[in-house]
């Protein structure tokens, strides 16, 4: 599956801009994340809170929706799936 990371958090995986993961079809979202943060696992204090629950800084997308407004992390991941991770974003005048 290919996941695409944004901003802030690309430095915690080496750089890359996106990441091909071993989860995809049939996995859920937090399969995904769990691989991500297995691999880099500095991830895991930006993904998740004390509790493991996604951080509310964090937005993970499933095809352009927001998994929150899904199933949550336990949505399954469809066929040909874009998923991608922001962290907070700031700024402006």
């Amino acid at each position: 599956m290919h996941v695409r990371i944004y901003a802030t958090l690309r430095p915690l995986v080496g750089g890359a801009s996106a990441i091909e993961l071993v989860a995809g079809p049939g996995d859920t979202v937090r399969a995904a994340l769990d691989e991500l943060t297995t691999r880099w696992p500095q991830l895991r204090a930006e993904l998740f809170d004390a509790q493991g629950s996604l951080s509310g800084r964090i937005h993970v997308f499933l095809n352009g929706r927001d998994v929150r407004y899904l199933a949550g992390l336990d949505m399954p991941i469809p066929p040909h799936a874009d998923l991608r991770i922001f962290p907070p974003v700031g700024g402006g005048a």
